[in-house]
């Protein structure tokens, strides 16, 4: 007798639970439809909502890129492949490539922070859907271009003027959110070395000279060398 009792209380609570489950289907069928029409039929465009710090796909104001080369240097993945040249006579960093793999990228933003200009950021863009993954390149320079180089006073031209006020605002928001003031220094590289002799030594190679030589590109405030013993 308790197996039968059991056995019906099974099929009871069966078919409650069904009921429940169905009545809140059913309830949605006299309730006013609540649909967001995605993507091109709502009020405002998505993207329009999302914040200033968004991390959608990657874009480049190429015409305030210093060729630095710092955002290629700090992406984890290799996702941005960048190729500069210096023309030997007029001393000027031609840019012949800058492209941006979008199906390696992971939108981790560390490509944008040190960007002295804000050139390379992530916009409110996020749909990135294509039908191949070569398409998933963006390749930036159609043709090579000449590095932006940083003025000592304002910008003359205004439309690179609007951009770089976007650019920095977006630096200035990645470097220190909710801060006032910028830091006293940034730091970017920290080096070991075993005794000053190696030091000397490794600082005195052509190879050192090329870092050297390529700080001016991204420090356009000057670089300071701090030099401390440890133990």
């Amino acid at each position: 007798m308790g197996a039968a009792t059991e056995y019906f209380r099974h099929i009871k609570d069966a078919v409650f639970t069904v009921f429940d489950g169905m009545a809140v289907s059913a309830s949605h069928l006299i309730r006013r439809p609540y649909t967001i029409q995605y993507p091109d039929r709502t009020p405002v465009r998505v993207q329009d909502t999302l914040p200033f710090r968004y991390r959608g796909i990657l874009d480049v104001d190429l015409e305030i890129c210093t060729g630095c080369l710092a955002c290629e240097r700090a992406c984890p993945i290799d996702c941005i492949v960048i190729v500069c040249e210096k023309n030997a006579q007029t001393r000027e960093l031609t840019i012949s490539q800058f492209d941006i793999d979008i199906a390696k990228c992971m939108y981790c933003g560390l490509c944008s922070e040190p960007c002295p200009t804000g050139s390379i950021h992530h916009t409110t863009e996020f749909e990135g859907a294509d039908f191949s993954l070569e398409s998933l390149i963006r390749r930036y320079v159609p043709e090579p271009v000449v590095a932006y180089k940083v003025k000592k006073g304002p910008e003359p031209d205004a439309h690179v003027g609007q951009l770089l006020e976007r650019g920095m605002r977006y630096v200035d928001e990645w470097a220190q959110p909710g801060g006032d003031k910028p830091p006293a220094f940034y730091r970017i590289a920290e080096l070991w070395f075993d005794s000053p002799e190696q030091m000397k030594a490794i600082t005195s190679t052509a190879e050192w000279k090329k870092i050297a030589d390529d700080v001016p590109n991204f420090a356009s405030a000057g670089a300071t060398i701090v030099v401390s013993k440890i133990g």
